[in-house]
């Protein structure tokens, strides 16, 4: 057992914490780096219905769907991307509401020691996109948080154009690979991976879609 202090700035202040922490099996870290660490992040594991999905959780307006199965999104036989697979997920939503979003929380306590170091990375990416022209955009983001829940910081990927999302061969939506990636703040010990779907226009209906979301960490090969 041994105890080490973490300094973080909250508001206009320093706190200072003294932990305690025993050292992880080195199988419990490895777990954790190099793979990713959101679950059925490709959407392919079905639920009980549409509105049920595996690992994400229920929430209003928020879905899964097979490729094609929707006819004003996908056509028969189309996926989003290559490698997307069958099945995708929606967020949608309308007037009154300007946002929504879906979470996974991931436990990421047996890297304390390397996190503590700063020699952890995260890198995020999925496939986000809708109706080409449309009044949506959105984003996923990586919350780090330590063991309290206090956020430590975020990366996030860069909110995609409707006007230029690469065209499905048939159909009127698409998706783009949106990525980003920074290193894990000291005293991390969970991470909130969020896809949040905006409204940026008054068209009162909107939609985002999304395919094939990760979350990576990893750290430098020892010298």
């Amino acid at each position: 057992m041994r105890m080490y202090a973490l300094v973080a700035s909250i508001g206009f202040g320093i706190v200072v914490c003294a932990l305690s922490a025993q050292s992880k099996p080195a199988s419990a870290q490895a777990s954790l780096l190099n793979h990713n660490l959101v679950k059925n992040g490709n959407a392919e594991a079905e639920g009980a219905d549409d509105k049920h999905v595996p690992a994400w959780g229920e929430k209003e307006g928020f879905t899964e769907d097979s490729y094609g199965s929707v006819g004003s999104e996908w056509d028969s036989g189309l996926s989003g991307c290559a490698g997307c697979g069958n099945r995708y997920l929606r967020l949608q939503f309308e007037s009154g509401t300007h946002e929504l979003s879906i979470s996974q929380t991931i436990d990421v306590s047996s890297l304390a020691a390397d996190i503590d170091k700063k020699s952890v990375t995260a890198s995020v990416s999925a496939y986000l996109g809708g109706f080409l022209n449309s009044d949506t955009t959105g984003v996923v983001t990586a919350y780090f948080q330590d063991a309290s829940g206090a956020e430590l910081g975020k990366i996030e990927t860069t909110p995609y154009d409707t006007k230029q999302l690469p065209k499905a061969e048939r159909g009127s939506t698409g998706l783009v690979q949106c990525q980003a990636s920074g290193t894990v703040p000291a005293g991390t010990r969970k991470i909130v991976y969020t896809w949040k779907a905006n409204a940026i226009g008054d068209s009162g209906d909107y939609l985002g879609l999304g395919d094939n979301f990760s979350l990576v960490l990893s750290k430098p090969l020892a010298a």
